[in-house]
């Protein structure tokens, strides 16, 4: 009799130790009969998660009574209760449900055009920034005859409107020589390659080359005339001519489909 209520309860011990080992259970993750990646399935009761395949497919341990927590960025989040026969079975399917998203109630009272402006949007003023504004000591002072100079691509500049950014007599010398400097030594800079090599090398219209030459004086080519360094030189008018060339077309372009 002892024997057997020993055999009896060593039974009832391996069904209850049975039924607490955790179990690998596989399933699937659908939306509308279509498998869905990238599916968070956390186990609450045992802390632990992972995420679905491409396939839709994912493993996860769990016993029966655990509840698993399945989200996703774009659908509702959900709970599974597992089940004495999913352990059984040791596969679940799991189907989610896309988020809705409920709006605010949008009355429009009045049409408005595109360019009408709200009264309750206020209108940014900017303060006036002139020589008088800022007290320069020459705001006071009559207006010379204008002076113009042609720089470098031939467009005129108005030399008062230069000197006056500038203070003293001296800046104002030192300011046009420099610029009367240059347009001699971009002068000389056309004469030396001639105007056959812009035209047919660079294909630069004869109309454009002082545009052109303006277009290469931040490459420093006064520097390299002035050292000779005739080959570089000329690979800096190469080089920008395509840049040139395209913007011109560019332009050209714009004009033409308007």
């Amino acid at each position: 009799m002892k024997k057997l209520c020993f055999i009896l309860i060593l039974i009832i011990s391996f069904y209850s130790f049975g039924q607490k080992t955790p179990k690998i259970i596989q399933g699937t993750v659908f939306i509308d009969s279509i498998p869905v990646e990238d599916v968070h399935i956390l186990n609450k009761t045992k802390e632990i998660g992972t995420t679905s395949s491409n396939k839709g497919f994912f493993q996860i341990i769990a016993n029966e009574g655990d509840v698993l927590l399945i989200s996703h960025l774009n659908y509702e989040i959900q709970e599974f209760n597992i089940t004495k026969q999913n352990v059984k079975s040791e596969l679940i399917n799991l189907f989610l449900e896309k988020k809705t998203y409920l709006l605010d109630e949008v009355v429009i009272n009045d049409r408005k055009g595109i360019f009408d402006i709200d009264s309750d949007i206020k209108t940014n003023f900017s303060p006036e920034i002139n020589a008088k504004t800022l007290k320069l000591p020459y705001a006071k002072s009559m207006a010379d005859k204008e002076k113009t100079i042609k720089i470098r691509s031939g467009l005129t500049v108005n030399i008062n409107g230069v000197y006056n950014s500038l203070s003293g007599k001296n800046k104002q010398k030192k300011l046009l020589q420099k610029l009367t400097k240059e347009q001699e030594v971009l002068n000389k800079i056309r004469t030396f390659y001639t105007d056959g090599f812009f035209i047919k090398q660079l294909h630069i219209s004869k109309e454009q080359i002082n545009y052109f030459l303006d277009f290469c004086y931040s490459k420093g080519i006064l520097q390299l005339y002035s050292q000779e360094k005739y080959l570089e030189l000329t690979t800096v008018f190469v080089e920008r001519s395509k840049y040139f060339n395209y913007n011109q077309n560019k332009d050209s372009t714009r004009i033409t489909k308007k």
